[in-house]
């Protein structure tokens, strides 16, 4: 996989990353023979976000380290609808043909080899797919990930036609990953007005109690003296 510094950056980013391919080529020269590897890499953080790139070095950990800079650079943002997709696609790359089908819930994930482990680490969990034309481990990689940037967001379509989402789709249309976003955003706001809440408590009965915070009383005024 990748080095423990990219993994490092990964899990603090919380995100996930994926070698596909791994090709080792060699190159005769006058000198000898050079080395050099080339990885295919997927980067995603299971919640509808993933990048996918191609690094090359002479060595494979410091190819694999420029393919997950590469693919984090180039993430997309899946449309979601509930966890698997709201439309069929399809895409081709070379030979490659890949056509993706939404799926009801609990069917899975029905894929294989490169398209598998594309759609594991997307955040999708329900999909059917179907792998046509060329074998090519690197050309389906790229044809997945060009079928997933090509789905459409249902809300974006029906806002162009003027029409509610639930008219178009007969359904209401819900990304469950940005529901939890909210839900976090939600708790995180009600766990900092509870301590803004118990400081304002604590500051009222400083003040009561005639503490740190009450004003000091003022000293009284020496009485001039008769001549």
């Amino acid at each position: 996989m990748a080095t423990v510094s990219e993994r490092d950056k990964l899990a603090a980013e919380e995100l996930e990353d994926r070698v596909i391919r791994i090709d080792r080529t060699r190159k005769t020269v006058a000198g000898g023979r050079l080395s050099s590897a080339r990885v295919v890499v997927a980067v995603g953080d299971k919640r509808g976000h993933i990048g996918l790139a191609i690094g090359k070095a002479r060595n494979v950990p410091e190819a694999i380290s420029k393919g997950i800079r590469k693919a984090k650079k180039n993430m997309i943002d899946i449309p979601l609808d509930g966890y698997t997709i709201p439309h069929v696609v399809q895409a081709k790359v070379g030979g490659a043909v890949i056509m993706l089908r939404p799926a009801s819930r609990g069917t899975g994930i029905v894929a294989g080899g490169a398209v598998r482990q594309l759609i594991e680490i997307s955040g999708i969990r329900d999909i059917l797919t179907k792998s046509l034309g060329s074998g090519n481990v690197m050309n389906r990689a790229k044809a997945c990930f060009r079928a997933l940037s090509e789905l459409r967001n249902p809300e974006e379509v029906a806002q162009r036609r003027g029409i509610p989402v639930e008219e178009m789709m007969d359904r209401e249309i819900v990304n469950p990953y940005a529901k939890e976003e909210i839900e976090e955003d939600k708790q995180e706001a009600i766990a900092e007005g509870a301590e803004e809440v118990v400081e304002a408590e604590a500051e009222e009965e400083v003040f009561a109690e005639g503490g740190a915070g009450a004003e000091p009383e003022a000293a009284d005024e020496p009485e001039s003296q008769t001549q």
